[in-house]
């Protein structure tokens, strides 16, 4: 991964682990997909609690083997999200999220469409 995606990479870590610096996106032309109570967690066997999801979120991008794509938004125009998938015994999440304002906000939360 280019030094630059592994700096993003790491902001978006360490702001997925503070309660006060995530959110969820909402545009009604492009409306997120936060789903993680229908993702199955596959550390608890359970669906994923908001706070869990966000955990789990922190966690893979921890993952040195975590590899995460730039996605240019249609809404808000302009800007990059970054989505990654997570294989797990369940199917695959995918996951997106962009860096606005020192934050961190949730796009994707979801099984994969794509296999």
């Amino acid at each position: 991964m280019p030094q630059d995606i592994i700096t993003v990479k790491c902001e978006l870590a360490k702001l997925a682990k503070q309660k006060d610096k995530r959110d969820v996106g909402i545009w009604p032309e492009d409306p997120p997909r936060w789903e993680p109570g229908s993702v199955r967690d596959p550390r608890s066997k359970k669906p994923f609690t908001y706070p869990g999801a966000w955990d789990f979120i922190a966690e893979e991008l921890e993952k040195k083997q975590t590899s995460i794509k730039p996605f240019p938004l249609i809404a808000p125009r302009g800007k990059v999200a970054y989505a990654f998938l997570v294989s797990t015994e369940y199917g695959k999440i995918y996951i997106k999220v962009r860096l606005a304002r020192g934050k961190i906000i949730a796009r994707s939360f979801h099984y994969s469409e794509k296999g």
